[in-house]
């Protein structure tokens, strides 16, 4: 895999990629950043944040990072639309980046290191990542054990989550993980029980929420208005009315109403 064709396939900003195309580094020194990475991340994450421009860098080497990880792509089988759909989410946060810091590079790096050493693949439309789930729990006559591994989905930003692509996507995460028992775990703002007191019942949103059962609830949590407003606010009233979900969500929490996350599972 060559850097400008990874660039492309998972269609990174023209001006994310002239950072990497002209970034100094030379290949022992990239070498060191990549032993250390695979050694210890966490003394890797702090050698480079120690540096300036840190994001800039992280952007460069999880680039390159991912280059190399298509070796072992091939060696699995997993097919190129797998490679780039997954990587792809450096695009994202790239432009996360941008918006929260007014730079291209890479601030969710802790994230982005499952990826690279793949333990999260993005099938169609959701992320999943196998997960050693934390408990026992008995669900429609099943029961799921404490250290049974089970599949943890993630909903990336992008494209609508409509029922059909999520449901080709849960059918393509079974015939991939196909040494895992096919049990789905989710935790996300999406599984707040309460959205439906802001979203009709054929939102898709809802749609995907009425696919788990809802087991635990953290109502302090404030992913739903960092996700919805693209920040959180201790006052409301503050937020943007651009859309009909930030008009509707603003309206419940202005009432005094909390907009919190969610625990579900799927079988």
């Amino acid at each position: 895999m060559e850097l400008k064709q990874f660039c492309e396939g998972i269609k990174l900003s023209p001006p994310a990629q002239e950072i990497v195309y002209t970034y100094l580094m030379n290949e022992n020194e990239y070498q060191s950043y990549k032993q250390d990475f695979y050694n210890n991340r966490f003394s890797f994450f702090e050698r480079v944040k120690q540096t300036s421009e840190y994001r800039i860098l992280f952007l460069y080497l999880f680039v390159r990072f991912a280059v190399d990880a298509y070796d072992e792509y091939r060696i699995r089988g997993i097919e190129d639309e797998v490679y780039f759909d997954t990587f792809a989410d450096i695009q994202l946060w790239c432009l996360r980046c941008k918006h929260d810091f007014d730079e291209y590079g890479i601030q969710e790096y802790n994230w982005l290191q499952e990826h690279v050493q793949l333990r999260l693949f993005k099938l169609g439309r959701l992320q999943f990542q196998p997960f050693v789930f934390d408990r026992d729990i008995e669900l429609q006559g099943r029961m799921i054990y404490k250290n049974q591994v089970v599949l943890n989905v993630h909903i990336p930003e992008g494209e609508p989550l409509t029922p059909h692509k999520t449901q080709e996507s849960f059918v393509r995460a079974k015939t991939f993980f196909r040494g895992i028992t096919p049990v789905f775990i989710c935790h996300s703002w999406l599984l707040y029980p309460q959205l439906d007191e802001v979203l009709p019942s054929d939102s898709n949103i809802i749609q995907f929420q009425n696919e788990f059962h809802i087991y635990e609830v953290d109502p302090d949590s404030k992913e739903a208005e960092q996700r919805i407003f693209n920040g959180s606010s201790s006052d409301p009233s503050s937020y943007a009315e651009h859309t009909t979900l930030q008009r509707s969500a603003k309206a419940y929490l202005i009432a005094g109403n909390k907009l919190g996350s969610g625990f579900g599972i799927k079988i």
